[in-house]
């Protein structure tokens, strides 16, 4: 055990299965990892605790991926938190501020883990 804090990451996924897969294999890998159905649970769970990385689907009910980063962006709280939008779609145009990657679904693992370490800084 290194006695490092770890990383905190907050999964955004409408798909239940894929939030618990997902939670497990960071989890696995030494993060923390808090999970949200939807854009409006992460903002609650944003506005509740501090996190270092936001991986979120695109499309969900309620408040879609798009749309919690521009809200992250409007928020000084958040504006910084780099996040990896995932999406079965591709996404036309640029990707918003700080957003740092897109993954396409179905997703690898590997390149999931290979872009969250990059966006932390690891």
């Amino acid at each position: 055990m290194t006695g490092r804090v770890p990383q905190t990451i907050l999964l955004v996924e409408d798909e239940y299965a894929a939030l618990e897969v997902l939670t497990l294999l960071l989890e696995q890998e030494g993060y923390r990892c808090l999970a949200a159905a939807d854009g409006v649970e992460a903002l609650a769970l944003l506005a509740a605790q501090p996190v270092d990385l936001v991986v979120t689907d695109y499309w969900m009910p309620r408040l879609d991926g798009l749309e919690l980063v521009g809200r992250m962006r409007e928020d000084q709280r958040w504006r910084d938190i780099p996040v990896i939008l995932m999406s079965a779609s591709a996404i036309e145009g640029p990707l918003p501020p700080r957003v740092v990657a897109f993954l396409g679904k179905p997703l690898l693992f590997a390149r999931l883990l290979e872009l969250v370490k990059k966006a932390l800084g690891e």
